[in-house]
């Protein structure tokens, strides 16, 4: 199902459909809508019918549409910005989209997509098959590793990565790795979409281990660095695990549990040219937008025994 039909779904109470007046300006956009490579696209302007609670299916959908395109989350503030909707109201609306589970709001305050909103819970390892070449095209072009990574039974975990000539290995990286989530971008991206009482347990069972002289040595140092990193979305360490590596991360998915989260992270030289970790980053932002649609929200329990019957 895609967002075209995800939006006709929505149905008023009555059974009626709501006309709405559009400006000029929505009327010139129908068809010049802007197409976020590998994205979950929304469009607004599709939809004939409103939800329950939702007096106004264009912010309803308005709101979904960026939550879809932002796996790291989003507060209502940011939503407010980026939407030009009253933060009132998209707390109005933000209530009903949550009630109806096409979002969750975390601990944090930020709200997730969830992406059975548009159909079945897909698993990640059945769908590796799409993942890994996404990942060997973000190796190619940025000239890093690539690492797509889970917290699973509270250690730091690669489900499946890309390598290629000149840029860090997981061989590299491999050793003490289950507990480097402080001090790898993709473990802070992973430990940034944990509730913070969760982090702080899950911190003070594992410790913060000191791989070099960079690696940060406080829980408090770690929350401001991961507060500041939450406003990007892109979360870095310099030298922390490995002092002659640097790596970028971004949240893919989340969810209530921790191992729903998925992160993708870069490895490169830590003497890298800062305008190649910059293009890096922006390819790692890419490779994330088309991730998102291929692997959708986690299995339940239930839907994973199923697999293979």
């Amino acid at each position: 199902m895609n967002f075209f039909e995800f939006s006709r779904r929505i149905e008023r109470p009555w059974g009626g459909s709501l006309r709405r007046r559009e400006s000029p300006a929505i009327k010139r956009s129908r068809c010049t809508h802007n197409y976020l490579p590998g994205a979950i696209f929304l469009s607004a302007s599709d939809s004939t019918d409103a939800a329950p609670g939702l007096r106004s299916p264009d912010r309803a959908l308005r709101l979904v549409e960026h939550l879809s395109r932002s796996p790291q989350g989003l507060t209502a503030k940011q939503l407010a910005r980026r939407t030009g909707i009253p933060v009132k109201t998209v707390y109005h609306h933000l209530k009903t989209i949550i009630d109806r589970q096409w979002a969750w709001r975390g601990e944090d305050g930020r709200h997730y997509f969830l992406p059975n909103a548009l159909g079945s819970a897909t698993d990640v390892t059945a769908r590796l098959d799409r993942v890994q070449p996404v990942l060997q095209r973000l190796a190619v072009d940025s000239r890093c590793g690539v690492f797509l990574t889970s917290l699973r039974d509270e250690q730091l975990t690669v489900i499946t990565h890309s390598e290629i000539g000149g840029a860090p290995r997981l061989d590299d990286i491999a050793e003490g790795l289950p507990e480097a989530a402080h001090a790898t971008a993709a473990g802070r991206a992973l430990l940034a979409a944990m509730p913070s009482h969760h982090r702080h347990r899950y911190l003070k069972a594992s410790g913060l281990r000191p791989f070099t002289r960079q690696t940060v040595r406080s829980e408090d140092e770690l929350d401001e660095e991961l507060r500041t990193a939450a406003e990007t979305g892109l979360y870095t360490e310099f030298g922390q695990c490995r002092s002659d590596i640097a790596c970028s991360g971004v949240i893919v998915r989340s969810g209530p549990r921790t191992s729903d989260n998925l992160a993708l992270a870069t490895a490169m030289p830590i003497d890298l040219p800062d305008d190649r970790r910059r293009a890096a980053d922006r390819l790692l932002r890419l490779a994330v937008a088309d991730l998102v649609p291929i692997l959708g929200p986690a299995l339940t329990p239930n839907e994973q025994s199923r697999i293979g019957d």
